[in-house]
């Protein structure tokens, strides 16, 4: 399997109301790049107002939680001397 193949990706919602944009991840899940297409294009098809609500990918970063973090002893020290 390619790296490619490995990529996920979430399918953003974007509503317009009243001239502001709110943006949402729809249903809070990752897809492969074929299931999020094939998502996406129902969710296109079955959307009435298309002037108010899109869909659109975002790929998924996943580099960021691959490697733990790891706490330094200065970190440590400050997290002892909090009050609660």
């Amino acid at each position: 399997m390619s790296d490619f193949d490995n990529r996920k990706f979430f399918i953003i919602k974007k509503n317009k109301f009243l001239g502001n944009y709110r943006y949402e991840i729809h249903s809070d899940k990752m897809y492969d790049l074929t299931k999020a297409m094939k998502i996406m294009l129902a969710l296109d098809t079955l959307n009435e107002d298309r002037k108010q609500t899109s869909y659109y990918l975002q790929e998924v970063d996943l580099s960021i939680v691959e490697t733990p973090l790891v706490l330094t002893d200065e970190v440590k020290e400050d997290q002892s001397e909090m009050p609660f």
